[in-house]
């Protein structure tokens, strides 16, 4: 493998593990929004898009680790 293609696999690495950590936060965020809401209906709707955050960090983790096992096309 050439080292553009070591390169470009490292960022592509670096670019998944940043979407993994946003959509971490981002499903932590909402459960707290959910958590800290007075509001019956908003909460349920708060938590719905948590758990629908923590789908995304599942898809965000196969990514990381398909990146990880990235090899360039020959």
């Amino acid at each position: 493998m050439s080292e553009a293609d070591k390169t470009r696999g490292q960022a592509i690495l670096k670019e998944f593990q940043t979407i993994l950590a946003l959509e971490e936060e981002a499903a932590a965020a909402y459960l707290q929004l959910a958590e800290d809401c007075d509001d019956a209906e908003a909460g349920e709707m708060l938590r719905r898009i948590a758990r629908e955050e923590v789908a995304h960090v599942a898809i965000a983790k196969e990514l990381v680790k398909l990146a990880q096992g990235w090899k360039a096309p020959e």
